[in-house]
């Protein structure tokens, strides 16, 4: 039993120390909509849209949402989403992908991530002048903050 606890810490310690790279392309077009496609997907070849701010958010729907991984993409449009939690790619968890930029629409999806990043790309179309918000709960809220929202009868803190 002892082995087998070692063996997994082993496992899991070298497979977060290798990180996780899924690379992927923001296009012009469509309307805000976040893709999972294999590199030969014709859409990867529309025009790219540079100077886009990707993040990777684990858990989006919980009140300790996370960004664990976040860039830019290149005059092309291209981008390597790259991180080194743990888990990323083959546990049972709920993505998020979410992408902005000035003067287009936002595109923000769940995503199911791919356990071989390298076999697939991530397609974002954005749609030029669209609108939109980011729907991101607040941060760094508490979880008396979190029932309050919920439970009427609790009052809001005064203490922040």
């Amino acid at each position: 039993m002892r082995v087998t606890r070692v063996a997994c810490l082993l496992c899991a310690t070298a497979l977060s120390a290798c990180g996780y790279q899924l690379q992927g392309r923001v296009v012009d077009g469509g309307f805000g909509t976040v893709t999972v496609v294999d590199p030969s997907d014709d859409r990867l070849q529309g025009a790219g849209v540079q100077g886009v701010r990707i993040q990777l958010v684990r858990d989006p729907n919980r009140m300790r949402r996370e960004v664990v991984a976040s860039c830019s993409s290149a005059r092309d449009g291209s981008f390597t989403l790259e991180t080194k939690t743990f888990g990323v790619g083959w546990t049972d968890e709920r993505w998020e992908i979410v992408a902005t930029r000035s003067g287009y629409g936002p595109a923000q999806s769940p995503i199911e991530l791919p356990i071989d990043p390298g076999s697939r790309r991530l397609v974002i179309e954005l749609e030029r002048g669209g609108q939109g918000e980011v729907n991101t709960p607040p941060a760094a809220r508490s979880i008396y903050d979190e029932a309050a929202q919920y439970d009427p009868s609790i009052k809001p803190r005064k203490d922040g």
